[in-house]
């Protein structure tokens, strides 16, 4: 019961990002859109070297989406919710009933306004989520991780006509 009050009442951010990361993660997300090439492609090359795992995941979207299968095994270790594939670091499991979620999401809303892409947004909330270990409980007892959820709405958004994102998801997890 305190896990869920505490989930509910304070955000405590498992992913820090800095200004120039805000600000670099907006840059790359016009390339979810328009294909790197040529000087582009140092600012992705930057991105996959970073330390920042949210930024390491961009980059393989972009590449993935644009370059196609040579990238697929970089987009599945950056987006996994299995620790032992991409070795981050997940706190123990918190529930939040599904009618308080919009209450928890609403701690974020500030840093979230500072994206100026949803599937920038996304994207932050699926690895701060990923760590935190966050799960919406359902009326009848379900529950579904929004790390889970975040991260099919961002492969939906970006590369849904494409590939099947389901199977995508999944394959990320074995």
């Amino acid at each position: 019961m305190l896990s869920l009050l505490l989930a509910e009442s304070a955000p405590i951010m498992a992913l820090a990002l800095s200004e120039h990361e805000v600000r670099m993660i907006n840059g790359l997300c016009s390339f979810l859109d328009n294909k790197p090439e040529g000087a582009a492609l140092r600012s992705i090359e930057t991105a996959m070297k970073s330390e920042n795992p949210a930024l390491r995941g961009l980059a393989a979207l972009i590449l993935f989406r644009h370059y196609g299968e040579s990238f697929r095994g970089q987009l599945l270790r950056n987006f996994t919710l299995n620790p032992a594939v991409d070795r981050f670091v997940a706190e123990k499991k918190v529930l939040v009933k599904i009618e308080n979620v919009d209450r928890l999401l609403a701690g974020y809303s500030g840093l979230l306004a500072r994206f100026k892409d949803e599937r920038a947004r996304r994207l932050f909330l699926f690895y701060h989520f990923r760590e935190k270990q966050v799960y919406m409980l359902g009326e009848s007892g379900e529950k579904l991780s929004l790390a889970a959820f975040y991260r099919i709405g961002l492969f939906e958004q970006s590369i849904g006509g494409r590939h099947d994102v389901i199977a995508l998801a999944a394959l990320a997890d074995r």
